[in-house]
């Protein structure tokens, strides 16, 4: 499964309700990340999932993001909600996830070792989400483009951290990942997705990334 998996180039993630699911898809964004982790203000509960992706196209990636979840509980997950893939924050022993049934993305915090925690979930991903180290996710802050561009050259990766439409073009230039991931700062409010904002970063990252595959 990892070998056959085909990372997404633009997603969007923290999404909560249905009206800015609609809008990032029809943006053009190509996977859409629902956070499963209750100190979130992006949280939601798992029998909300189902309102939040409605009428989302079965192509499309549904990630669900957990934080400290067992296989067991993400197995159940799937079969019971609309999400189709899994991204992995936190604590998690690569070894208990070898044959997931779903598409993996691992978290990797840009800093020193991540070269090694990298190597340990090597064919057990089908890819890695590059995000600063401060928070599991949704911190806003950026990461060390010089160090996230080494990790890009050692696996498929999603830049993540701190992107929005003023800086997606030159992080993507940078670091030359697969794809990007951006939440909080597409936001007006936790939660919420800022129009403007959101279809900025998506269109400004299709655009970059047509460009370099010229």
């Amino acid at each position: 499964m990892v070998d056959r998996i085909q990372l997404p180039r633009v997603k969007v993630c923290g999404l909560t309700n249905p009206v800015d699911v609609a809008r990032a898809l029809e943006c053009g964004a190509d996977a859409l990340g629902v956070v499963l982790h209750s100190p979130s203000p992006r949280s939601v509960a798992p029998d909300g999932l189902e309102r939040v992706l409605e009428n989302v196209p079965r192509q499309v990636p549904r990630i669900a993001v957990l934080v400290d979840t067992d296989p067991v509980a993400a197995a159940e997950l799937l079969r019971t909600t609309p999400v189709n893939w899994v991204q992995l924050c936190g604590p998690a022993e690569p070894k208990e996830w070898v044959g997931f049934q779903a598409p993996i993305l691992r978290r990797i915090p840009v800093e020193a070792g991540a070269e090694e925690s990298m190597g340990a979930w090597a064919g057990i991903a089908s890819g890695f989400v590059l995000d600063h180290p401060s928070t599991p996710g949704g911190s806003g802050t950026s990461v060390d483009w010089k160090l996230a561009k080494k990790l890009c050259e050692l696996g498929p990766c999603l830049l993540a951290g701190g992107l929005h439409g003023d800086n997606v073009v030159a992080a993507i230039g940078a670091v030359l990942p697969r794809g990007v991931d951006a939440s909080s700062r597409l936001e007006q409010a936790p939660g919420i997705k800022d129009p403007e904002r959101l279809s900025s970063y998506i269109l400004k990252a299709l655009t970059t990334f047509a460009a370099l595959s010229q």
